[in-house]
């Protein structure tokens, strides 16, 4: 149960701190872990991950009400470009969804980048954080019993 919490609080804080590397932490809990531990570390993981996830989305929310970021929309050209990528990922919830589940699992585009990128343009939370718990969670799963296998030879 330790290093289920452990993983949590980690996960979380590297979700907000990207110097923070969830996936070598993930390593090296594999080396000294039972394979009955596997699914609730990587729930864990996926659980601290989105939390991390959602303070920038909810930062990156905040700033498009700050006024230099105002200001940057005050051009016709800048305000239609931020207003149609708006829509398309609003209008689109399952391609915004494949885009979050891609980038939760693999990593492409970073995640870092598209959390900042959804809370700016206002992604729906519920696909926001549903797609990266999922997608990160079969992550660590993946890391952790691909190690662990290694390790221990199940």
């Amino acid at each position: 149960m330790r290093t289920v919490l452990v993983t949590l609080a980690f996960t979380f804080a590297s979700g907000v701190f990207p110097l923070l590397n969830a996936e070598i932490y993930l390593a090296a809990v594999a080396t000294r872990i039972s394979q009955g531990e596997v699914w609730a570390i990587a729930l864990a993981a996926g659980a601290g991950q989105t939390l991390g996830k959602v303070v920038w989305y909810y930062g990156a929310a905040r700033s498009v009400e700050l006024p230099w970021f105002r200001r940057r929309l005050e051009s016709g050209k800048a305000r239609a470009s931020f207003e149609t990528w708006q829509q398309r990922i609003n209008g689109r919830p399952w391609v915004a969804a494949g885009v979050m589940m891609l980038s939760s699992t693999v990593g492409v585009p970073p995640l870092l980048v598209m959390g900042a990128v959804a809370g700016a343009l206002r992604m729906r939370m519920w696909i926001f954080a549903s797609t990266i718990m999922i997608g990160r969670t079969i992550q660590s799963y993946v890391i952790l019993a691909g190690l662990a296998m290694a390790f221990h030879g199940w």
